[in-house]
């Protein structure tokens, strides 16, 4: 069972040094702030680190015929210090506005492979605010994958990407032999 702990820095001295400390030593890579509230996250498991190397392999010759990037190993959208996501996978233009240096305003398409307790579409608002057009969700556990896109802040499902030449289908394959 994961444990969860939220506490306010007045309550928990050497927080701020913390977080800093996980900043200057580069343990902060996959770190999320949601609304303000720092998450601290660990880095994958050797079959989620597995799988991202399998789906980057698939996603990076689409990406360079659309003309894309592919960041594997963690991307960051969102704003640094209060609302910013860490997708697994992002896909994104050359280009993409920023807001600061190492953060990127939207993106393309993020694929999320699910960690033991994350619940499955969790980041839907944060994505939809920020005009993510589609999401690629992976359940390590059950190995089930869905493709949603973004009409207007509402996702939907679908069977293809219209940002790839992509199909759930094919990504299914992808995910089986990763994790057989």
């Amino acid at each position: 069972m994961p444990m969860m702990v939220q506490a306010s820095t007045d309550e928990a001295p050497g927080l701020l040094e913390l977080i800093e400390y996980r900043r200057a030593n580069d343990l902060d890579r996959w770190d999320e702030w949601w609304e303000g509230v720092y998450r601290i996250v660990t880095g994958p498991s050797p079959e989620h680190g597995t799988l991202m190397t399998h789906l980057s392999v698939l996603l990076l010759p689409k990406a360079k015929h659309a003309g894309l990037h592919v960041a594997s190993g963690g991307l960051n959208v969102g704003v640094d210090k209060f609302d910013a996501r860490v997708p697994d996978i992002g896909v994104f233009r050359p280009g993409t506005e920023r807001t600061s240096p190492a953060f990127l305003a939207t993106a393309e398409l993020v694929v999320e492979i699910l960690s033991p307790g994350e619940k499955a579409g969790e980041k839907l608002p944060f994505y939809a605010a920020y005009g993510v057009r589609e999401y690629l969700e992976i359940d390590l556990r059950t190995k089930a994958v869905r493709l949603l896109v973004n009409r207007a802040g509402s996702w939907e499902p679908v069977d293809a990407s219209s940002v790839l030449d992509l199909t759930v289908t094919e990504t299914e394959t992808v995910v089986a032999d990763a994790l057989a």
